[in-house]
């Protein structure tokens, strides 16, 4: 949570746009980090530290039939769950629930207001039971065996720089069978300042740790990639989680990474949250349309997986 005085409370309104989903070129490789990338259909290698697995076949996601039920999760908390978290918490921002949910998507749109109406907004996308908890237990249980699969997806504004600032987050953690906290975040921000020198440019990162106990960071993998010449406004990530070798690998927006972290115990449970939140300073953010999505049924899985993957419900890709 952020700290920060509210101006004011500005009006958004939703609005969606058809999209597709394009193949990014950048190559940015973390320290540390060697893996081979190749486009989707293809066969992944990649290593680190030894201990990754060398090879593994992707197979193509299938469009299948829809005998099985929708994989969803439940994005259940209401304004009124907020509305209590922000009464017992008065000294941070107050949550507001995504003016439009549209089954696991969330998002807005930024309406052109007067100055004196400028300010900032924190939208959010969380189960009743992730608010309610005290823990990171999770409450989606994972299957124990196998590779499953998820993705997400942001729709980020393509500017170089934003006088306003926007930041989008989607974001999980879970407990591992061995009684280690996993946290992973996929986040976008743009506009963002440092009191040192000036506004940041505009990044997409996704990363991954793992900690045991009071916070002791025992691991963690971190991507960031800029984005000032960004041109492709939907950005999507894969995640594939091997419970077997306790793997966890990456595909960014069609590109394989392979497997980039090395688990402590299979993932038990997990819990999503969605986050979205604008400070409105000047114009150049307005007529945006912006939002975050989680998918994680079979069907609507875009990428190419390991052969056997399934999604989180256990259903066969």
């Amino acid at each position: 949570m952020k700290k920060i005085g509210i101006v004011a409370v500005s009006t958004v309104t939703l609005c969606w746009a058809m999209y597709e989903v394009s193949s990014d070129n950048t190559n940015t490789v973390s320290p540390n980090e060697s893996s081979q990338k190749a486009a989707s259909k293809s066969i992944s290698l990649t290593t680190k530290n030894e201990k990754l697995a060398p090879q593994m076949v992707l197979a193509q996601t299938n469009s299948l039939n829809s005998s099985a039920p929708v994989c969803q999760y439940n994005f259940n908390a209401t304004q009124e769950d907020f509305d209590l978290w922000n009464n017992q918490h008065p000294e941070y921002l107050p949550m507001k629930i995504f003016p439009l949910i549209n089954g696991q998507k969330f998002g807005f749109k930024v309406e052109p207001v007067t100055e004196d109406n400028y300010g900032y907004l924190d939208y959010n996308a969380k189960s009743k039971t992730k608010m309610n908890s005290t823990n990171y237990e999770g409450d989606f249980l994972l299957p124990n065996k196998g590779i499953v699969a998820f993705e997400m997806e942001l729709k980020v504004p393509l500017l170089s720089s934003s006088s306003s600032s926007y930041s989008a987050d989607i974001s999980f953690n879970g407990v591992t069978d061995n009684n280690y906290t996993i946290r992973s975040n996929y986040h976008f921000d743009i506009g963002a300042q440092d009191f040192e020198f000036g506004e940041n440019p505009p990044r997409l990162y996704h990363s991954l740790s793992s900690e045991v106990g009071d916070y002791e960071l025992i691991d963690s993998y971190f991507k960031n990639k800029k984005m000032t010449d960004n041109t492709n406004e939907y950005q999507r990530l894969g995640v594939y989680i091997n419970q077997d070798t306790k793997q966890v690998g990456f595909i960014s927006n069609g590109v394989d990474e392979g497997y980039q972290f090395k688990l402590p115990g299979a993932l038990q449970k997990v819990a999503f949250s969605m986050n979205g939140n604008i400070n409105i300073l000047s114009t150049n953010l307005f007529g945006q349309e912006l939002f975050n999505e989680l998918i994680t049924d079979r069907n609507a899985l875009q990428f190419s997986y390991p052969q056997g993957t399934t999604d989180m419900c256990g259903n066969a890709i």
